[in-house]
């Protein structure tokens, strides 16, 4: 396992942007690449200035709909008496005082959660169906 190096003009640059002076983060910075200092750790914390990392915006880091397990439960039960799926998420969305969009992301949810357990049913397409005359 290879050691870790300590850079001290590194350590300086995490002081100054863990006090909140990024600029001025930047400038030393900036005077010391002039200098043509380039130690690995001192060029990694540059490329991040430069380039901040974005922020991970995948759907598993969500946070899930409220009562998703309840709503995908209760569409079941309604699906499973014979509604169709437009009049199960209408029931839905008056039983648990929310709009219909947040009650299809409940469901996505809930199916998803499903999904690695092979317990997701496989709802027909309206729009497939509906072409292919069914």
């Amino acid at each position: 396992m290879a050691k870790a190096r300590y850079c001290p003009r590194t350590a300086y640059l995490r002081r100054l942007i863990d006090q909140g002076r990024v600029i001025a983060a930047k400038q030393q910075a900036g005077t010391w690449l002039r200098e043509a200092y380039a130690s690995p750790q001192f060029l990694s914390l540059v490329a991040e200035l430069l380039d901040p990392a974005k922020p991970d915006r995948s759907r598993r880091n969500r946070r899930p709909p409220a009562q998703w397990l309840d709503i995908g439960e209760a569409f079941d039960a309604l699906r499973g008496d014979g509604f169709t799926r437009d009049q199960a998420i209408l029931i839905l969305s008056d039983r648990f005082h929310c709009s219909s969009g947040l009650i299809d992301k409940a469901l996505d949810f809930y199916r998803d959660a499903q999904r690695p357990f092979g317990m997701a049913p496989r709802e027909k397409d309206p729009l497939i169906a509906s072409v292919a005359g069914e």
